[in-house]
């Protein structure tokens, strides 16, 4: 992919533009991290990129999305950011890349890779990512001012990458935490699964605590916060406002994986009734040993299909109609191997328990 962003810098040189690749594919290549999404700037107007790549797939806003070599490419012009309205700046075109650098958030998201490969750093971004040090391009009051979001950007850049936070960012965080409320669900929780994905997500749940930007965030952690790697584990060890919206199948994931937490230990019903991805999320979380495949397979029933038995052929035994509860409670005494799962037996539990006298 790499190459081909090169070939995508060259191509542009020739026909007389800059190119540069710049932001978090090349602060990750600075730091031996994988990235798979490369964005390229130039200056030279999105109708020009247009007509000397034929392969775009979009253009909005400035920035050209070019399939090319099979790879997907984000293009964009060099411009000025002027008045923000509703978050979003008015621009204007420019061909200095210094002053396009300006615009963006933070110094190591500033550094470019030209088509020789050699880095372009016009704001010391290298430096700073040397030293572990977070800094925001400008006064970071402003920053945060045009786009609050930056407060949680700052986070996840801070303890992904194990940043220090400078002093000026992080004061102007601490002044302007409440700004964080002008933001939508919808947005923070797409930052806070960034987030939750990574590896060190318990120093970013710290950081927010020192910040005091929990409750702005409207989450709180339930116990100690558990490391998984898997943003919807986390959410399962959050209390968290309802304003969070959440798909119908991360609802039941979340939920799953919070009700195995709560149950403490990891049993032969609960390897039957949930999904064992969740489980294995808990696992972790629970700090258990059980091998959870293992143990699966040994269950004496995998569903309501292998009990030998028919629903109809119990509610004539009891002369019930409504039998739900009583299955939940026949399901656990076949799994806890209180009940073999063979009729005969089955129909003697049954009727000494629930038979109507």
């Amino acid at each position: 992919m790499f190459e081909s962003a090169l070939e995508i810098l060259n191509i542009l040189n020739k026909n007389g533009y800059d190119a540069y690749i710049v932001g978090g594919y090349v602060r990750d290549k600075l730091m031996n991290i994988k990235n798979d999404d490369i964005d390229i700037i130039t200056n030279a107007k999105p109708n020009i990129v247009c007509s000397i790549f034929n392969n775009y797939v979009d253009n909005n806003y400035g920035s050209i999305k070019l399939k090319y070599n099979k790879y997907s490419f984000d293009i964009t012009t060099f411009r000025k950011e002027l008045a923000y309205k509703n978050r979003k700046p008015d621009i204007e075109y420019i061909t200095s890349l210094e002053e396009d650098l300006k615009r963006r958030d933070f110094t190591i998201n500033t550094i470019c890779i030209d088509k020789d490969e050699n880095y372009i750093d016009l704001l010391n971004g290298i430096n700073d990512l040397n030293n572990k040090l977070l800094k925001s391009v400008g006064n970071p009051i402003d920053k945060i001012k045009e786009d609050p979001l930056r407060i949680l950007r700052a986070i996840r850049f801070a303890s992904i990458y194990k940043l220090k936070l400078e002093e000026d960012l992080k004061n102007a965080i601490i002044l302007n935490s409440n700004l964080i409320n002008s933001l939508s669900f919808d947005r923070i929780k797409k930052e806070l699964n960034y987030i939750f994905n990574s590896n060190n997500v318990v120093l970013a749940l710290k950081m927010f605590n020192r910040l005091n930007l929990l409750e702005s965030l409207k989450i709180k952690p339930i116990n100690k916060v558990i490391s998984t790697n898997n943003y919807l584990s986390i959410w399962a060890q959050l209390e968290y406002s309802s304003n969070y919206n959440f798909s119908k199948s991360e609802k039941k994931n979340i939920n799953e994986i919070k009700s195995i937490i709560n149950n403490g230990v990891i049993d032969n019903y609960i390897l039957y009734k949930y999904n064992l991805g969740n489980i294995n999320e808990a696992k972790k979380i629970l700090g258990c040993s059980v091998d959870v495949n293992k143990k699966y397979n040994e269950l004496p029933i995998h569903s309501r299909n292998d009990i030998n038995i028919s629903y109809e052929k119990i509610k004539n035994e009891l002369n019930i109609t409504n039998i739900n509860e009583i299955y939940i409670d026949l399901e656990k005494q076949i799994l806890y191997n209180n009940v073999k799962n063979e009729e005969i037996n089955i129909i003697n539990y049954l009727v000494d328990k629930y038979k109507r006298r």
